[in-house]
């Protein structure tokens, strides 16, 4: 009789044993490329892409995924209305928060358990509590109502002050940007600090030492170009809150995008012209693509060739660009090879791509 009861608690242990083996989700993801896309998170590593794999893992559809960003293992994924975790390794839920009128961008702030959520339709910026899933304020970035229209955020690498850029809509022309402080020492904050009047639409946005360099589009209408002003690139003082200078970049319009080389010497945007190269100071511009584009992403990564003469594979660092084609099909999603001038993969999405970040 005892060793019956003794075979029955091993069954029993082994049993539960497996219900948890089997119930652990596949740790399919982690480094690689992530895509925001209008149908979901697409996942590229090593040529091969995975498309909607949120709703793969989870079972749930979240279609319209403006901005997808990482901490603590885990991913953030914005939507339209709500902001959804999973586990990086295996993209398994962890729960969500909103609800949000048109969130298009996000950023952490200190203590690392906030992040500041941008809802453009709103003109607001909603604190959200990571632990509680929860939204715990907001802050105007504007006069009330719906009197601005916020499009990117972008925190300071040295202090604690957040930007965020008042980017103008098809209704709107703006020029301002707005800072907010989010603590003092240890003690969590959200306050206004200040609007900074840079030049007409302000939409992105790069650190240069304690420099926020801000790229402003300009007045920019497809269907009346007399009535259309130059981009340009403006130097703000984050400490300061205060604009050192402006340079024109002639002959750009609609400017939007502006990203930098990982050692800060050259930056990237698209333009209705063009993707194009500049120096961190304005100067140098250059067309480098014709491929009319309105997603931009730089990454440096490690590129293997096999050489025939030799026999042997090589390996090199390359800057590349990611580069969507938003006249062709906003889904096909360009590898450019900044140094070769050459496209060495496209990848086709499901959705429409909004955005990238990697892991």
């Amino acid at each position: 009789m005892r060793y019956f009861f003794l075979f029955i608690i091993i069954f029993a242990v082994s049993s539960c044993e497996q219900t948890e083996e089997e119930s652990v989700f596949p740790q399919d993801y982690g480094t690689g490329l992530y895509i925001s896309t209008s149908n979901g998170v697409s996942f590229y590593n090593d040529g091969v892409i995975k498309n909607q794999i949120y709703k793969e893992v989870n079972g749930v559809s979240i279609g319209g995924v403006n901005a997808i960003k990482f901490q603590n293992n885990k991913a953030y994924i914005l939507t339209r209305n709500i902001l959804y975790t999973a586990n990086i390794e295996t993209f398994e839920s962890k729960g969500d928060a909103g609800t949000f009128t048109n969130a298009v961008d996000f950023e952490f702030v200190d203590p690392e358990n906030r992040t500041f959520v941008v809802d453009k339709a709103a003109s607001m910026v909603n604190v959200v509590d990571l632990d509680l899933l929860q939204i715990t304020s907001d802050v105007e970035t504007g006069g009330g109502g719906d009197s601005t229209s916020p499009v990117f955020i972008v925190k300071s690498p040295y202090g604690s002050r957040a930007f965020i850029m008042n980017g103008g809509s098809d209704t709107l022309d703006d020029s301002t940007i707005v800072a907010i402080d989010y603590k003092n020492g240890l003690e969590p904050l959200a306050n206004i600090m200040g609007s900074i009047d840079v030049d007409y639409n302000p939409n992105s946005a790069v650190y240069s030492g304690s420099n926020l360099m801000v790229l402003c589009k300009g007045i920019y209408n497809a269907s009346n170009l007399n009535a259309n002003t130059e981009s340009s690139l403006v130097r703000v003082s984050a400490p300061n809150n205060q604009v050192l200078s402006s340079t024109t970049l002639s002959g750009i319009y609609n400017a939007n995008n502006l990203i930098s080389s990982n050692d800060g010497s050259d930056y990237y945007f698209t333009a209705e012209s063009g993707v194009y190269k500049m120096n961190s100071d304005g100067t140098g511009l250059s067309r480098i693509e014709l491929l009319i584009s309105d997603i931009l992403y730089y990454k440096n990564e490690v590129y293997s060739y096999y050489s025939v003469l030799d026999s042997v594979t090589y390996f090199d660092n390359r800057d590349v660009l990611y580069i969507n084609d938003s006249q062709a099909g906003k889904n096909i999603l360009y590898k450019y090879d900044i140094d070769g001038s050459a496209f060495l993969d496209t990848i086709i999405l499901s959705g429409d791509v909004r955005g990238l970040n990697s892991y």
